[in-house]
């Protein structure tokens, strides 16, 4: 949720960047940004929704992702938002998370805990806030604990271990023991995800979800 205050003005969003110059200074996951990219989850409904919204008074047309190419839900989430900034007209730009705090300290999650991306921020043409999108769907947050406990349960690990709190090599086996458990529901969780998107835009600009 946008804050009272904001450092997101018009001119703070045009240093952003734009997706290609995000994909040139990653690292890491190039491969699979460009598979999601490739595999797109979006339909023809969705593209019509999105267009038209962009259309509709104060509707969507500048979108500011918080991203780092190392984060699963964002080479997950990212290129969705990529195709939805195309194919409406919406002037896309990235903000790394870890060099832009005072940006993403407008958008914490869990009770302003968390600095959870990717974030996807939608404003009007002059930069008035709109709605947010943080992280991932309803049902990718129930899959990754559903696929967490029956990870630590495997591998007789406590209830406590994160992949955040185990030393290696013991973490990378969890890290990749949830992986194999949660990679037959991405593309639902990407189809779900463009859902709850569909669904805050029509409410936060009071529209028919429907295309």
């Amino acid at each position: 949720m946008a804050t009272a205050t904001t450092v997101v003005t018009s001119a703070r969003f045009e240093q952003g960047l734009s997706y290609g110059d995000f994909l040139a200074q990653a690292t890491v996951n190039r491969d699979k940004f460009q598979q999601n990219y490739n595999n797109t989850v979006l339909t023809a409904e969705d593209l019509s929704f999105f267009q038209k919204a962009s259309g509709s008074p104060n509707g969507p047309r500048k979108l500011l992702a918080i991203a780092e190419a190392w984060c699963g839900d964002v080479y997950r989430e990212l290129p969705t938002a990529v195709r939805i900034a195309e194919s409406a007209g919406i002037d896309l730009r990235i903000f790394l998370r870890d060099e832009n705090p005072d940006i993403m300290d407008e958008f914490l999650s869990n009770n302003r805990k968390s600095r959870a991306i990717p974030v996807f921020v939608f404003y009007t043409a002059d930069t008035k806030y709109i709605t947010n999108f943080t992280e991932r769907s309803a049902s990718a947050h129930a899959g990754l604990a559903l696929a967490m406990e029956q990870a630590r349960a495997k591998l007789n690990l406590p209830a406590s271990a994160t992949f955040g709190n185990l030393p290696n090599p013991q973490g990378q086996v969890f890290l990749q023991e949830v992986i194999s458990r949660i990679e037959p529901h991405t593309q639902q969780w990407r189809r779900d995800a463009v859902k709850e998107i569909r669904q805050l835009l029509a409410a936060a600009l009071r529209l028919p979800d429907v295309a």
